[in-house]
């Protein structure tokens, strides 16, 4: 019963959100597994669980406690409900459920039950897709309306909401629309599908029309102030002709989301002038009191965007191992707008060489799909600026093309306005 506990542990690392990499990381793990329910869990256990101390064989008491914090009666409950809820067994319950065209009590316990193990969440993702694509708004709403997905991992339900969010674009954008409308209502489907894909290839067209529709749903602050700065970003990016009304910072804003906190200095940043040092100070307070990737994914970009190197180079050294604790999912897309970060310091500091080895570190093929033309037009963005200094011809020649190409895509026409200056002839 006792002799492979190691999914167990992973299952835990999924929980918590915590990835155990050091011993830092089991002290965070035993804190968070002892804030639920007064559990109670040593952190020398731990250390031995992980590999920190000489492995023992774990007790029926340390088993249980860790299957308690996974919310299981006991650590013989956990294995059970893992062997009925294994990945081929789980889909072929939702076969079934497909075939029934109807979702039912019982349907969507075992649908809440098995979300959480192996790719589960993926076969859900694609009997949505399905249900999509045939129109079956009622049903939709029956998922949706009672679907757990907050114990869910990041990663997952990042992939999770870009495979739903995929298969709209697979039908015409009036059904999509009307989809999007009459789901829009629940926070369960706002939450884990438009706000967790924030789609910047189509912030010009039908994600455009899908944020009004959460303006007339939603009454929850952080959900209009999202919208609000997309809104912004939307004009900012596609109009030479810039007039936006201000955003003002929200009173509960210490309470937003990083990623949507920093979204807002991008904001800031875009519409000063020249940073000063009450916002470069904000920004620098956040960056110690939330995850500091969440914050960078939206201000670099700004800073480059204004030009801002020397703050750029300020944040790099003071929050350059941070950058690196992001989770798996967000890895690739984080790294590479840090690895423009550097490329565009290099360049400032007329170091043309230095800058090309940051981008040629950055593999645009694996960057999370919804940010992938985004950050696509400040890595060309940058080699053009990087190819104009090497007086490299032909590099400069690609990049050009290439994001004229991202621009004519997107829209996002203050590409060309601020590239005109770097290419060659």
């Amino acid at each position: 019963m006792y002799k492979d506990h190691s999914q167990l542990l992973i299952d835990v690392q999924k929980k918590s959100n915590i990835n155990i990499t050091n011993v830092r990381d089991v002290k965070y793990l035993q804190e968070e597994i002892e804030s639920f329910s007064d559990l109670e869990i040593g952190f020398n256990t731990l250390r031995r669980l992980f590999g920190f101390l000489k492995e023992t064989k774990p007790s029926a008491a340390t088993l249980n406690t860790l299957a308690n914090y996974l919310e299981y009666s006991s650590y013989a409950n956990y294995l059970s409900d893992r062997e009925n809820f294994k990945d081929w067994h789980y889909q072929q319950k939702i076969l079934l459920i497909q075939l029934s065209n109807d979702i039912t009590e019982e349907d969507m316990y075992t649908i809440n039950k098995g979300i959480n193990y192996g790719d589960n969440i993926f076969a859900i993702a694609y009997f949505i897709t399905n249900l999509i694509a045939e129109n079956k708004i009622i049903l939709l709403n029956k998922i949706f309306g009672k679907l757990v997905l907050s114990k869910c991992e990041v990663g997952n339900l990042l992939k999770f909401a870009t495979i739903i969010t995929h298969s709209f674009y697979r039908v015409s954008d009036t059904r999509a629309l009307e989809i999007y409308k009459s789901l829009m209502k629940l926070e369960n489907f706002r939450n884990y599908v438009p706000f967790f894909y924030i789609d910047y290839s189509n912030l010009n067209t039908i994600y455009s029309k899908v944020l009004g529709l959460v303006e007339v749903h939603s009454t929850k602050d952080s959900d209009l102030f999202f919208v609000l700065l997309m809104k912004f970003y939307k004009q900012f990016y596609t109009s030479d002709e810039f007039n936006f009304k201000q955003i003002k910072q929200p009173v509960n804003f210490s309470k937003f989301h990083s990623t949507l906190q920093g979204r807002y200095f991008a904001y800031k940043i875009m519409t000063s002038s020249s940073v000063g040092a009450t916002l470069k100070k904000s920004i620098f307070i956040a960056c110690k009191t939330n995850k500091v990737y969440s914050i960078f994914q939206e201000v670099i970009p700004a800073l480059i965007i204004k030009g801002e190197y020397e703050i750029l180079s300020e944040l790099s050294e003071k929050f350059y191992e941070d950058i690196f604790e992001s989770c798996k999912w967000f890895n690739n897309t984080t790294n590479a707008i840090f690895l423009i970060a550097l490329a565009n310091i290099s360049w400032s500091q007329n170091l043309p060489q230095v800058a090309k080895k940051n981008l040629a570190l950055i593999e645009l093929d694996k960057i999370e799909l919804s940010y992938y033309d985004f950050v696509s037009l400040f890595y060309y963005h940058t080699q053009l600026k990087i190819s104009h200094l090497d007086n490299d011809l032909k590099t400069n020649t690609l990049a050009h093309n290439a994001l004229k190409k991202i621009v004519l895509k997107t829209g996002f026409i203050k590409f060309l306005s601020i590239t005109k200056m770097y290419i060659l002839n």
